[in-house]
């Protein structure tokens, strides 16, 4: 009995002791102390000094690589070995609240303390919520997390007017992540038809009796010519952007433009699919540059993978869902049956698939879309079958049908597809909405 009331004894008295007051009756000694020099680290160090100023009137000073004290705050620095990309951990220990992150993932950590501990909410462009008070405490944490997905992709037109926001949703955009912002149907801009279309019509797909040259058109993939003129416009894409390692190599927007010469059309003959002579241009490149990564298509006649070869670790598979209908989940779906069997396909043979998923009527983006059932069904079906990036492309116009409740879900579902959507729902619009809640949910 009496080490039983030892053990509580020291578990009460440590979880006190981890107590952190940032802030008291409108005063403060505490610092925040950036450990590194990334760009990140300064912009997670402002974040929090500045919605702590908001919440509790007092501007904490932010400074560079003092020795920490108790109660301060250190930004930056080592991560736990099990945090991975855009992952983060924050910590109360010793007195001392602590958050470090791999990438983005120090700014998510800032933004998670804001968020759960401290009751901050970011609704939209420029509109959050939060409690003032004059004391600020934090409990005792020791929290690692790590995202459902290593890029988060959406469409809100917040994201580009309100620079908190993509932050806050722990949204990512393209230009961030690959090469040159080359990121999907890149082949005319890597071999431009406009500058080898006239005196090399044999680059390019070769259909109905002719080669077909031009934007829309795709790339001779068995062409040892095009492969080393591709091989050397990668090479200056990545020396003039060194902070990089992934780009796209990937078809142009058009439906059975692909090659079909003789040797075209043997490498996807054996293979089974239209995707195989891509994939084995790609594995190509992909040893090519092994410290690379290369983004491919997926997407209408690339749809269902080859039967033999593989993709090279290196070679992201992004695959698109775009003739599927949105009624009811991918699985329940008549017009999902074929895309499903391809994801299926895909996971069987790589673990590196990015999906592109459609959350919207082209002809009308302010038509309803009444899709919010089948949000996570259909992002836990991507989860499972190895997708490590996604991008959901829903209407974000301004003045479209919820488009700032659909964004909002969209993101926190990306970053753990396990979290509760209808807890969620009401949250976003009783804080959002707020009288007119009751009617909408």
């Amino acid at each position: 009995m009496k080490h039983w009331l030892l053990s509580v004894l020291l578990v009460v008295c440590g979880t006190v002791s981890a107590q952190i007051t940032l802030v008291k009756d409108g005063k403060s000694s505490a610092r925040i102390i950036v450990q590194d020099k990334m760009p990140n680290s300064k912009t997670s160090a402002q974040f929090l000094q500045r919605f702590l100023t908001e919440i509790s009137g007092v501007a904490l000073p932010i400074e560079n690589d003092k020795t920490p004290r108790k109660g301060d705050i250190l930004i930056g620095g080592q991560s736990p070995a099990e945090v991975t990309e855009d992952g983060f951990s924050i910590s109360t220990q010793d007195g001392i609240l602590k958050i470090s992150g791999k990438e983005n993932g120090v700014v998510y950590g800032v933004v998670t303390l804001l968020e759960q501990y401290l009751g901050i909410d970011y609704w939209g462009e420029n509109e959050y919520s939060l409690t003032p008070s004059k004391t600020v405490n934090l409990p005792f944490i020791n929290k690692v997390e790590n995202p459902g997905f290593r890029y988060r992709q959406t469409q809100c037109y917040a994201i580009h007017t309100d620079s908190i926001y993509k932050w806050w949703n722990r949204l990512e955009e393209p230009n961030e992540v690959f090469a040159a912002g080359y990121w999907v149907h890149t082949f005319d801009k890597l071999l431009p038809s406009s500058i080898y279309g006239k005196e090399h019509p044999e680059y390019y797909s070769y259909f109905k009796g002719k080669r077909h040259p031009g934007k829309a058109s795709q790339w001779c993939l068995s062409n040892p010519e095009v492969f080393e003129i591709v091989a050397q416009r990668v090479d200056s894409i990545f020396k003039a952007n060194p902070d990089k390692h992934i780009m796209s190599v990937s078809q142009n927007d058009g439906n059975y433009t692909n090659c079909t010469c003789d040797a075209c059309k043997a490498i996807d003959d054996y293979e089974g699919a239209l995707s195989g002579s891509i994939i084995t241009f790609l594995n190509k490149l992909a040893a090519r540059f092994p410290d690379k990564e290369f983004s491919t298509l997926a997407y209408l006649y690339t749809m269902n993978p080859p039967k033999h070869v593989k993709p090279l670790p290196n070679v992201n598979i992004m695959l698109c869902d775009i003739d599927c209908d949105r009624e009811v989940t991918l699985t329940e779906n008549a017009s999902g049956k074929k895309f499903v069997k391809a994801m299926e396909g895909w996971s069987k043979i790589t673990n590196n698939i990015f999906v592109w998923d459609y959350g919207i009527n082209f002809d009308n983006y302010l038509a309803p879309f009444p899709n919010f059932h089948i949000l996570q069904d259909n992002i836990r079906l991507f989860k499972k079958n190895h997708a490590t990036m996604h991008f959901s492309q829903i209407a974000g116009s301004r003045g479209g049908d919820f488009a700032e409740l659909r964004a909002y879900l969209v993101s926190k579902l990306m970053w753990n597809p396990e979290v509760n959507v209808d807890s969620l729902m009401q949250h976003f619009l009783h804080g959002y909405y707020g009288e007119a809640a009751p009617y909408l949910y």
